[in-house]
This record gives structure tokens, sequence and C-alpha cells, in this order.
């Protein structure tokens, strides 16, 4: 029996590919008489129920580590049986059967001790199946997991794409004997047979992957005794190791604790716990670093939140047994509870993600923090949602949150400690409650230049002066020059949404050519020191001279004079940024100040100050 709190069969591909070579070596050494040596797959930890002394109930016991492997052996001897099946083999059919299946007593009344291998809830159904029918019936019953002749490797379930990869590489080997190169895990079918292949070859080789596994594939096998605690060693054997994420630890821990309370936990994981299983949460997140999957920093992210405390992602399980049983004393009543806490952050959490559109305002703000990679400062967008709070008070502290990291951006402070100041604002958060005013008396008190809010001034220079285009790249410029495009547009102006290939665009090219001569009519090249090319170098990259196009515009544009550029997004732009340069005959250093100044006024309004 695995227990429900481990994870799901989680082998794929590059696990799968080492396991069968390892098989089919050891095959080929029984095939050609020379199989000295066994080979050993790891240890199997298990710990008994307390049932085998009870006459006629067949004994059970509890997979503590190795059940990945354990089901990895389950699966290859069922394609096995398959393989066999096909060709009639009743022989090897009834003997892989007979280490997938049990014999019930007298006594049994559980349908589940029939199968060698229970695994997890999430996993049993489809696994059973697999044991217990054929496969043309699982082909049939999960045929919405397939894609052309196989099951492809972003499968939910990786038990069944192990399953059809196997049950492909033995009738390949069945059918050619050992091979030379790396298995196949692409959808084709299996190649003809060698004119050798007669059925008693076949199975001969068929035997042969019998014994390998059965004979020459090895586990160390740990058995507990009743006083040993099958927790402690399982966290022993884990929390420093890499197979695990610490997810699977804190589940590992919950249900530990859930079991001792008597609690119903097969509802209780598949009501509260089921959801977190899914493949999208062990994907990494894409903007948060360190580089681990969502799920651990969605545990960071609820941590701070509960608790306003900076959390180590290094230690992150630790982390979570002191805040579910601070020193000792359980800090909820029951872990339905503890459970919940988790169950109400996640969907703002897969809002902030782009998964869900739980919450606009967050949503919202999820997109902008993507944008500028700032995923610190989840911890207070869940508190801001946890409480409660209305949507315009949401909408001005995530405002107040973006225009912070948009004006140290451009005027040039250092974004290093961002991580710290957001979870010094959770900590805020935390003892005083999120609101509008709590964060604005925070940003009040930080006089530092590694986190003081830039005043108004301060970013209107920021502005007309700096090189914006490189203190902001990438989608950040984009995303700046965007709020300013709807900044621009009229009251009765259609809404349209940011369209998909949008490119920053210089208006004055960075590499200027005679088409773009100085005020006086004079021309120098970028870069020979003249002190107009200089000052006109320093306004190159200010938001005064940059704006939205299509990428094909932007490659048609080049450095063509300005002339030829206006008449073009004339023609070619519907974007309001852009209606700007229509009532312009030249676009000089005073054009691009002058244009700095009307977007800097927008600006204010769009990213708004703390009004001291």
């Amino acid at each position: 029996m695995v227990p429900l709190y481990q994870r799901k069969y989680q082998w794929a591909d590059e696990r799968l590919v080492p396991f069968w070579d390892d098989v089919e070596a050891k095959a080929a050494e029984v095939l050609g008489g020379n199989n000295r040596f066994q080979h050993y797959m790891g240890a199997l930890i298990l710990a008994p129920l307390g049932e085998g002394s009870q006459i006629g109930v067949t004994p059970r016991v509890q997979v503590v580590d190795g059940q990945q492997r354990l089901t990895t052996f389950q699966l290859f001897l069922a394609a096995l049986r398959e393989v066999a099946r096909m060709h009639e083999f009743t022989s090897i059919i009834d003997q892989a059967n007979g280490y997938l299946f049990n014999q019930p007593r007298s006594k049994d009344t559980d349908p589940l001790v029939r199968f060698k291998l229970t695994p997890t809830p999430s996993d049993r159904e489809i696994f059973h199946d697999i044991i217990d029918i054929e496969y043309s019936q699982v082909r049939a019953k999960y045929q919405r997991f397939y894609w052309g002749s196989g099951v492809p490797k972003n499968t939910p379930f990786r038990a069944l794409r192990a399953y059809d990869l196997f049950r492909k590489w033995i009738s390949e080997f069945a059918l050619n004997g050992p091979s030379d190169t790396e298995p196949d895990t692409e959808d084709e079918e299996v190649e003809a047979a060698d004119e050798g292949a007669t059925p008693e070859v076949i199975e001969q080789r068929l035997d042969a992957l019998l014994s390998a596994v059965l004979a020459q594939m090895k586990l160390v096998v740990i058995t507990l005794g009743e006083g040993d605690d099958a927790q402690v060693i399982f966290e022993t054997l884990n929390s420093k190791g890499q197979p695990l994420l610490a997810m699977d630890l804190v589940r590992n821990n919950i249900f530990h604790r859930a079991e001792k309370q008597t609690t119903a936990t097969d509802e209780l994981y598949k009501e509260l716990w089921d959801p977190f299983d899914a493949p999208w949460w062990r994907e990494d997140a894409p903007n948060a670093r360190p580089r681990r999957p969502r799920i651990d920093h969605f545990l960071a992210h609820v941590l701070a939140a509960e608790t306003g405390a900076s959390i180590a992602m290094r230690e992150l399980y630790a982390e979570y047994r002191a805040f579910a049983v601070p020193k000792g004393r359980p800090r909820f009543p029951n872990v339905e509870d503890e459970l919940k806490v988790l169950q109400r952050h996640s969907p703002i959490y897969e809002t902030l993600e782009g998964r869900a559109d739980e919450n606009p305002t967050m949503a919202w703000l999820g997109r902008k923090l993507a944008t500028w990679q700032v995923t610190t400062a989840y911890p207070i967008a869940l508190q801001i949602a946890a409480a409660g709070l209305p949507k315009d008070e949401q909408d001005r502290i995530a405002r107040l949150v973006y225009s912070y990291i948009v004006r140290r951006a451009v005027c040039d402070l250092t974004n290093k400690n961002l991580n710290k100041l957001f979870q010094a604002v959770s900590q805020k958060f935390f003892e005083d409650g999120p609101s509008y005013d709590n964060l604005r008396d925070f940003f009040v008190t930080r006089s530092g230049e590694s986190s003081r809010f830039p005043g108004d001034e301060e970013f209107r220079r920021g502005i007309l002066q700096n090189p914006v285009y490189q203190l902001a790249p990438g989608d950040r410029n984009k995303d700046i020059l965007w709020e300013l495009e709807l900044a621009s547009r009229s009251k009765f102006a259609e809404k349209v949404a940011r369209p998909g290939g949008l490119w920053t665009e210089h208006v004055l090219p960075v590499s200027w050519t005679e088409d773009w001569p100085f005020a006086e009519g004079e021309f120098t090249p970028r870069g020979q020191g003249h002190p107009k090319a200089e000052d006109r170098d320093r306004l190159l990259h200010t938001l005064g001279n940059l704006t939205l196009i299509t990428g094909a515009l932007n490659i048609s544009s080049g450095n063509k004079g300005f002339a030829q550029k206006r008449e073009k997004f004339d023609e070619h732009t519907s974007l309001f940024l852009n209606k700007w340069f229509a009532k312009r005959e030249t676009w000089t250093e005073a054009d691009i100040r002058d244009r700095g100044q009307h977007l800097a006024e927008k600006a204010l309004v769009i990213w708004p100050g703390l009004g001291v």
C-alpha cells in the first residue's frame, strides 16, 4: 500500500529510458549466457501494518520509500504480459500475473487486496486498470490521453505513458533482439520482425526480459519494526535530497498528522489536496527565482502572507512545519482547517499566474508583476485578496505597488532589494492589516536609496533625461508605452486591447544618417564627439523619442527620414501615441523634449506618487 500522502507516479522518459537500458542489457546477458552480476536498483522501505498475524487475512505493508521503482517494475511486467498475450505465450502470462496479483484469503474483504500494489488515490484507478484489463481495453477507456499511436510526454498520468513505452520497447526487443541505439520514445509503430524471429525465438527473448526483471534487477528491502517511526525515516531519506519537492514533504507531514487524528483522509485528500497534484503546479514558476516548481513558490508566498515573516526557500519544509506546528503545538484545531488555508489562497495565486480570473484587480497586478518580474510582491497580493477589501481599495493598493516599481526603474534606482522591501510590506500588512493608507505610510518612512519611493519631480526628470529604453528593457518599456497609449486616448475612443507583436521604435534612429540633420541643417554622425551629437545621444533612449509600432512597420521604417516615418505612422498605425507626429514637420532634440514633457504629465497620473 502506497500511503496517500505520497506523490503520484512521476517517472518520465528521462528515468524510463535508463531503466529500460538496464533491463535490456541484462536480458541480452541472459540470452548470451554471461549474466554474472546482478544490478541493484536502490532501496525499498516497508512498514508492516500489523495484520500479518491474522489468520485468513492477506498481510499488508506500507511503502515508506521506493514506490516509484516498485510501480515501474509493475508497469513493466504488465506491458511484458501484454506482448506475451499478443503471441499467446501462456506460460509468460501466468508468470507475470503471479507478480501482479494476490490470491485473496478467506477473510479478505477489501477488494484492493487482490492487487500486489495499490498506489495513491490519484493514480489508483488507471494503474489497476493497466494491471487488470487488456491493452485494447485500456486504450479504449483512456483514449483521451492518447495522441496518434501513443501517449504524449505531457500526459497527466505518467503511469499510462510508461506502460505504453514499455509495451513498444518490449515488442521491438521480442521481434528484433537487443538494440544498439537509444530506445525511441516517439509515437511510431513497431518495426517488422527480423527474419530469424520465429515464435520460439520471440518467446525466448520475452523470457529473458522476465528473467532480467525478476532475477537480475535487485532491490535492497528494509522492513521496519513496530517501534520504528516511518514518518521520521521517510523525512530523513527525502528532506535533504533532490527527488521530492518541498510540497511533497509537506503533504506527507499533513496527512501523517491527519491519520493520527482519525480523519477521513481519502475524502480530505480528494477534496482539498488533489488539485495541487495537477501538472501545472509542478512546472517551474516562469518569472520567479530561484527556479523552482510553482507549488514550492506558492507555499512560500502563503507562509509569508500568513505570518508576515521572511521565508527561506531552501528550508521550505522546515518553514512549513514551524508554521503548522509551532513549538510542537498545532496552530489549527484539525488538518482540514490547515488545508483550507492553502485552498483559500490558491485561486488568487493562480490568478496572479494567469491561470484563473478569480479577481480582476489581482489578474491585472499579476500581469504587471510578470512583466516586471517582481513576483516577490505575491504575498501582499494574497493578503489584499484575503482581506476582502472593496475593489476600489484593492485597485489603489495595486496601482501604488505598480507605481513604486515603475518609478524606481525610470529613476535608475536599484531593484536588488525588492524582495526585502515587499517582505517588510507583508509584515506591515500582517500586523496592521492591508490597506492603501498603511502601504502609503510604509513608503513614507523609507528614505534610503535602496527602498525610497521617488517623488514627482524626480520621476519627471527621469522621464525627460534617463534612458528608459535601457533602464526598462524589453517588455518593460513596452508596458510603459502601452500605459501611455491608453492615457492618450479620448473617452470616446474605442477600447482596443493591446495587440500582439508590438515593437519599441526609436523615432530618431539610434544610428542616424544624413536624413537626420540637426536643427541648423548641419549633420554629424554618432560617436564623433560633437557637442550636438552628444546631446542627441543623451535623448535617444528617453521616453520622448520612443513609441510603439508593429514589427513589420519597424522593419520597413528603419533609419528613414522623419517625413517618410511620419507617412508610415499615418497610414499603418491607429495608436493614439503616434498621432503626435502628424502635427510635426521635423523631429529634433527640441521635439523630443517637448513630447517628453507631454508624456511626463500623463505619467504622473498613471503612476501616482505619495502626495508628500
